[in-house]
């Protein structure tokens, strides 16, 4: 199993490190910011800060 990291920049600054399975199509947001706000994602960095992982659930069913 492999996993995706990946920094996002904030207009103000603001860093925020993700990390999550190889599944990514939502991100949780801090506070007050949107996708509006976001200037830059980072691949592969953020490996040594504490990271924010989404969560998700996988669904499986048969008929």
């Amino acid at each position: 199993m492999g996993y995706t990291i990946f920094t996002v920049v904030f207009a103000d600054g603001l860093e925020v490190a993700y990390g999550t399975g190889n599944a990514v199509d939502f991100i949780r947001y801090p506070h007050g910011k949107t996708a509006h706000d976001i200037r830059d994602v980072l691949p592969h960095m953020g490996r040594d800060t504490a990271r924010t992982c989404p969560d998700y659930i996988w669904c499986l069913y048969s008929q």
